[in-house]
C-alpha cells in the first residue's frame, strides 16, 4: 500500500493544545448518535461543565466488546464516539474526516478476532497507525498488536490462549496509567482475551513497553488463583505457524513462536507507547466490567488528547508517519 507522505517526523516535541469547540458535521457512520443504555457503576460520570467534549473515531474490528468501549467513551468524553467498521471507510474517507473536516480529536482501535497481519481482519487500521502520527490513538487488544506490527515488532502466539481471565498488571508510571496502582496485590487486575502477543524482545526503539503481567499466575473472578503455568515453558519448543488465522490469500506476515517468546520472569507485554507520537496500546480489555481502573485508563487517554501540544500544528500540516511502518505496509 502506497504511503501518503514520506516526510520524516519533526523533531520538535508537542505542547498541550485544547480540542476545537467549533461545530462540526456528523460523519456518516453507525452508532454515532447513540447514547449508552446504562452507565458503568461507580467512577467519574463524565466531564465537568467546564470541560469541552472529546470527539473520538472508534474503529470497530467486528468485535463484541466494541460497544462496551462506546459506552465508556460516551461517559468519559461527554459525547458518544463515531463508530466505523474497519472496512466501512477507505483511507481517503478517514483522511477526509480526520484532516479536512477536523471531525475528531482522537482515534480508538477496537479489539477483534484474527491477526493484525491479516488485511481482512485489520482493515484500514494499519494505514491509520502509519499515517496519523499527529492524532492520539489508543489500540485495544488487536489494535495494540497492530501498533506493534506497523513499527516492526513481532506478533507471536502467547504461552497460553487466554479467554476471560484476570491478570495482575505492573506498569512504569506512564500517564496512561495515572492514578492506577501497579504490581502484585496492588488491586490493578485486568481481563484478558487473546492468543497473540507482542514479543517483548522484538520491540523497536520507537516503541516502549509501559505495562506487563506482574506474575505468571491467573486469577479467577473471585480473586483466587486459577492456574499456575510454570510448567508450560518447559514443554515449549521451536515451531512455527505459517497461517495462524486460516487465511492463505492475504499476504500475511508469518507468526512464529520460539524460545525468544518467553519474557524474563514470565512478563508478557500488556501495554506499549510510541516514543514520539501520541500512540498507545493495551493488550487487555479496559472496557470490561471486571477490569479494575478501566474507566481511569479512558479518562487518562482523554487527558492525553486534550494536552496534546499546540505545537502540533507542524504535525497537522505534514502528517507524520514511521518509515518502518511504511515499509511494513509495502512489503
Amino acid at each position: 500500500m502506497a504511503a501518503l507522505r514520506l516526510s520524516a517526523p519533526p523533531t520538535a516535541r508537542w505542547s498541550p493544545p485544547q480540542p476545537s469547540s467549533a461545530r462540526w458535521q456528523q460523519p456518516p457512520c453507525r452508532g454515532g448518535a447513540r447514547r449508552p443504555a446504562a452507565l458503568r457503576a461507580g467512577g467519574d460520570e463524565g466531564p465537568g461543565p467546564e470541560e469541552p467534549p472529546v470527539r473520538t473515531l472508534l474503529i470497530d474490528n467486528y468485535d463484541s466488546y466494541t460497544y462496551n468501549i462506546f459506552q465508556e467513551l460516551s461517559v468519559v468524553n461527554g459525547v458518544p464516539p463515531v463508530v466505523v467498521r474497519n472496512d466501512e471507510w477507505a483511507w481517503r474517507d478517514v483522511y477526509h474526516w480526520v484532516y479536512k473536516k477536523r471531525a475528531f480529536d482522537n482515534i480508538v482501535i477496537s479489539p477483534g478476532p484474527g491477526s493484525p497481519a491479516c488485511p481482512t481482519d485489520i482493515g484500514v487500521c494499519l494505514r491509520i497507525l502509519c499515517e496519523c502520527g499527529d492524532i492520539p490513538i489508543l489500540g485495544v487488544c488487536l489494535g495494540h498488536q497492530a501498533l506493534g506490527l506497523v513499527h516492526g515488532a513481532k506478533i507471536v502466539h502467547a504461552p497460553e490462549a487466554i479467554h476471560g481471565r484476570l491478570s495482575e498488571i505492573e506498569h512504569n508510571g506512564c500517564y496512561l496509567f495515572n492514578r492506577i496502582p501497579s504490581g502484585i496485590n496492588s488491586g490493578f487486575k485486568v481481563v484478558r482475551y487473546h492468543s497473540l502477543v507482542i514479543e517483548a524482545s522484538s520491540l523497536p526503539e520507537d516503541l516502549v513497553s509501559i505495562a506487563w503481567t506482574a506474575s505468571p499466575r491467573m486469577l479467577s473472578f473471585l480473586d483466587s488463583d486459577k492456574s499456575d503455568n510454570t510448567s508450560f515453558w518447559g514443554s515449549l519448543n521451536n515451531f512455527s505457524i505459517a497461517d495462524p488465522s486460516g487465511r492463505t490469500n492475504n499476504r500475511e506476515v508469518p507468526i512464529t513462536i520460539n524460545n525468544a517468546t518467553k519474557p524474563d520472569g514470565y512478563k508478557i507485554v500488556m501495554g506499549i507507547k510510541h516514543s514520539s507520537m501520541p500512540h498507545y496500546g493495551v493488550q487487555f480489555h479496559p472496557e470490561s466490567v471486571a477490569t479494575h481502573y478501566g474507566r481511569q485508563i479512558f479518562q487518562n487517554f482523554k487527558r492525553i488528547t486534550t494536552e496534546f501540544g499546540s505545537q502540533s500544528s507542524l504535525f497537522q500540516i505534514n502528517a507524520i508517519m514511521s518509515p518502518k511502518a511504511c515499509r511494513t505496509l509495502k512489503d
